[in-house]
């Protein structure tokens, strides 16, 4: 019997035992919620016929005799209590839960019938009426109580405001339990109530609970990743850097610890340190993968380091063991590797295997708005099915409407299908404006200024395209040295748009030496070759 269904009973048992003492002795006289008396009315035997019955698991024969006697006795706890146990064994719950009911309003100061409700609404997702109840319970006289069911309400009532979004609550709830020392394991109240802070933007609050959970917990690799996580949200990178080089010193092995360290070297410009940390890191990877590693996460963070290498051949061959040897049946990390190789794979310039990467992602979540982005995108760079093309970008758009890069994957689509249809071109350019609007990003600037130019406005696309080299000039540069490499399709896309620019220099100049030949007329190309 699951933890749930005992303590849902536990009232009842103990009402089982309090009725056998009543029956069977006098009732004390000065009671407020007796029944009648055995020689007043036909209502007592009701009840008792009703009690024997439900003895002998004759549930639906005993609730028709309870329910004689209720009519006259409507405020009788012990009724309401065998009705719902016997509602319940019939398997009828929504009337069991009305009789817990009756009996929550009837003693409202009763810590077991608010905290069985509370268990009973949470089991139905009635969030709402078990944070009700559990407050009932928690505002009950708790003296006496088993302390296991005590902590075990307060943990249910902190879980509820959790996920209700009332984190001030959670964090008096917690502190209660702390308080009260209703846990063996305070380890994990302080990394909850951390946790809660982060998510509050309370970052001071969240390291000094991190560190509380340290205390107990020194060597934990979750704490002390948090604490240097809230360090640096700090801008307190020193801290964040002590607290990562302490953890290495206890497990040099831990290769998540490392490349975060990596990260914050970085930050604070200490390149070769940064760059040593994320080669221990790739070794660590590559020792534990090539005894056959079962985490996929290795995979995939091995992966990544060696495509950040420009070693893209052992990176895909890395994705590829994951997918034999580690991933099972979960569609959702097979889906994320297999659109991590249709990435490399583009860097690559491997066009076939861009498209079956992505298409493979596509039969396992048809709705992937970034594979249908993607491959829709695709599509359109390689002039190949064009009208699917527009469908798997629209798809994305439909997950994600105010997403820059759908938008832009949209606005290209139609421009480059327009041809010499002004009117499609001006429907391409509206939508890359709108991508512009949500997302600063030289590609997206690279194709507004191809529209303007296909339109005569030259001023326009030479000021969209300058500004498309400098912000990634900017990008550049901010950089770490190591980092500062161009890939062949980078400088392709510039020496592209750089050309552009040159051309409509030339343009200018032919433009200007007609003028001084042909008043008023104008030289206009509609697209660059």
């Amino acid at each position: 019997m699951s933890k749930t269904k005992i303590i849902v009973l536990l009232p009842f048992v103990i009402a089982f035992v309090f009725l056998c003492k009543t029956t069977f002795a006098d009732p004390p006289k000065n009671s407020t919620n007796d029944f009648l008396l055995k020689d007043s009315s036909e209502s007592y035997v009701d009840f008792c016929t009703g009690f024997y019955l439900m003895l002998d698991h004759r549930w639906e024969e005993a609730i028709a005799f309870l329910e004689k006697s209720l009519l006259l006795n409507p405020k009788a706890e012990r009724i309401h209590n065998y009705l719902a146990t016997c509602y319940f064994q019939a398997d009828k719950k929504e009337e069991a839960i009305h009789h817990i009911e009756k009996l929550a309003q009837l003693k409202p100061d009763d810590f077991s019938i608010h905290y069985t409700l509370g268990n009973i609404y949470t089991s139905e997702g009635n969030e709402k009426g078990a944070i009700s109840e559990y407050e009932r319970a928690n505002s009950s006289v708790i003296d006496g109580i088993d302390k296991d069911f005590v902590s075990d309400m307060l943990h249910r009532l902190a879980n509820s405001y959790m996920k209700s979004g009332d984190i001030d609550n959670a964090v008096i709830i917690y502190n209660k339990i702390l308080d009260l020392e209703l846990t063996g394991e305070p380890v994990k109240i302080h990394y909850n109530l951390g946790q809660i802070y982060v998510d509050a933007k309370k970052i001071k609050e969240a390291i000094k609970e991190f560190v509380k959970a340290k205390k107990y917990s020194p060597h934990s690799e979750p704490i002390s990743f948090y604490i240097a996580v809230c360090y640096e949200e700090l801008e307190d990178c020193d801290n964040a850097i002590t607290e990562l080089k302490s953890f290495i010193e206890y497990d040099p092995d831990a290769w998540l610890m490392r490349i975060n360290l990596s990260n914050l070297y970085e930050k604070v410009k200490q390149y070769e340190k940064a760059e040593l940390e994320r080669e221990k890191a790739l070794v660590i990877l590559e020792k534990s993968v090539s005894k056959g590693s079962k985490s996929v996460r290795e995979y995939i963070t091995l992966s990544q380091i060696l495509q950040r290498n420009g070693r893209n051949k052992k990176a895909v061959d890395t994705l590829k063991t994951a997918i034999s040897n580690v991933i099972n049946e979960d569609d959702e990390v097979l889906s994320e590797v297999r659109f991590m190789l249709a990435n490399i794979y583009y860097e690559m310039n491997n066009h076939k295997n861009v498209v079956s990467e992505l298409e493979k992602v596509l039969e396992i979540d048809p709705d992937n708005h970034q594979a249908n982005n993607f491959l829709g995108y695709f599509f359109i760079e390689q002039g190949e099915q064009s009208d699917k093309a527009v469908n798997l970008i629209k798809k994305a758009l439909s997950v994600s409407p105010e997403n820059a890069a759908y938008l832009d994957s949209l606005g290209w689509a139609y421009y480059k299908l327009a041809k010499e249809d002004d009117e499609k071109i001006m429907l391409g350019l509206q939508k890359l404006l709108e991508a512009s609007n949500y997302a600063e990003d030289p590609e997206i600037m690279g194709h507004i200024g191809d529209v303007y130019y296909s339109l005569g406005f030259w001023e326009k696309a030479q000021h969209e395209w300058e500004n498309a080299l400098n912000l990634w000039e900017e990008s550049v540069a901010e950089w770490p040295p190591h980092l500062k490499h161009e890939t062949a399709r980078e400088l392709k896309v510039k020496e592209i748009i750089q050309n552009k620019l040159d051309k409509i220099q030339c343009l200018k100049m032919v433009e200007n030496s007609k003028k001084k030949l042909i008043p008023e007329e104008r030289v206009v190309s509609n697209h660059i070759q």
